[in-house]
């Protein structure tokens, strides 16, 4: 069984032990051994906690995420280990994607995120979703008549009209999200007491905070699905690779933010004083959460690895319309 691991407490260290990770609570006088191929993650948001080097290692060659947070309780690091091939004909067919193959997989993605998130809503909303998502994976496009000679309409303008009109994934992505977060947020912010009105990353506080800190589980979740094939993941299919970041993870996430967006509702829903500590544990609950997969239900943390094993065999074999199993909200 998988265990998700938070290290929340002061005066804690972890030493490896004949390949079990030894928790040491200093204050308490008590060790909890767990074997370290049980551990799907680990969460560290104590301030002085203390690793031995040869825990992060054994941690690392398990593929094991290690998220280290600040003192309110946000991602501040991540420990993953250190690029190696492992498939070589994967490394070459990455390195080597094509524009026309890029937009293929992405645009299914995306497709499937607009239709996650329909899940989430209900009603015509949500109708209106699924058609976005519809249109999104079948791919078709419509551009608006181009301005009359003489109109006073700026060229940015009909540009921009030309781009929120396609059924291109980054416009189909566009469109549902300006639906999608004026219906969802509102309820949110009013249970959790806050003034937020738009959907904003990297604010740090409110409902905000607390979508960045669940999508930041799921982004060390899809690192290690990504790293055990043996991805680059500064190499992304849309997303622009900078210093520091990973495209490719931000990518094969996009499907999987409705999950913790409704995590979140759910768990607003039900404590009595919501804040961030306490939203914690149930974030990082959502990658044990049973999701419907072709071989049969199993948790999101493990669709994850077969969603990037597919992703690998789509890539060597240049095939963007292949099996893909992304999973989905119902």
């Amino acid at each position: 069984m998988s265990h998700i691991i938070h290290l929340l407490g002061p005066h804690l260290s972890a030493r490896l032990s004949r390949e079990q990770l030894v928790i040491v609570d200093k204050e308490k006088n008590t060790k909890r051994p767990v074997p370290i191929e049980d551990i799907a993650a680990l969460i560290c948001a104590a301030p002085d906690t203390v690793f031995t080097a040869g825990a992060l290692r054994r941690l690392a060659e398990l593929n094991v995420p290690v998220l280290v947070c600040n003192e309110s309780f946000e991602p501040a690091a991540m420990c993953l280990p250190y690029y190696r091939a492992t498939d070589t004909a994967l490394l070459r067919s990455q390195a080597t994607w094509q524009p026309e193959w890029q937009d293929g997989v992405f645009r299914r993605f995306i497709a499937a995120k607009v239709r996650n998130q329909a899940a989430n809503l209900d009603g015509k909303m949500s109708d209106a979703m699924r058609e976005i998502g519809t249109r999104c994976a079948e791919g078709s496009y419509r551009m608006p008549e181009a301005p009359r000679p003489g109109k006073s309409i700026a060229r940015v303008t009909f540009s921009r009209r030309a781009f929120l009109h396609t059924d291109t994934p980054a416009a189909c992505e566009s469109r549902a999200a300006r639906l999608y977060w004026r219906r969802f947020l509102p309820p949110l912010c009013a249970k959790l007491g806050t003034t937020e009105r738009i959907r904003q990353p990297g604010t740090r506080t409110g409902v905000n905070g607390m979508l960045d800190y669940g999508y930041a589980i799921l982004r060390s979740a899809t690192l290690r699905a990504l790293a055990a094939r043996g991805f680059i993941a500064a190499l992304g299919l849309h997303h622009t690779a900078r210093a520091g970041t990973f495209a490719l993870a931000d990518d094969v996430m996009e499907p999987l933010r409705p999950f913790m967006d409704r995590a979140l509702r759910d768990y607003l829903e039900q404590a009595d004083a919501p804040d961030m500590r306490g939203w914690m544990r149930p974030a990082v609950d959502v990658l044990m959460q049973p999701v419907k997969m072709p071989t049969g239900n199993v948790r999101l943390l493990h669709a994850l690895d077969f969603l990037a094993q597919a992703l690998a065999q789509l890539s060597v074999k240049n095939d963007s319309r292949g099996s893909l199993p992304i999973p989905l909200l119902v």
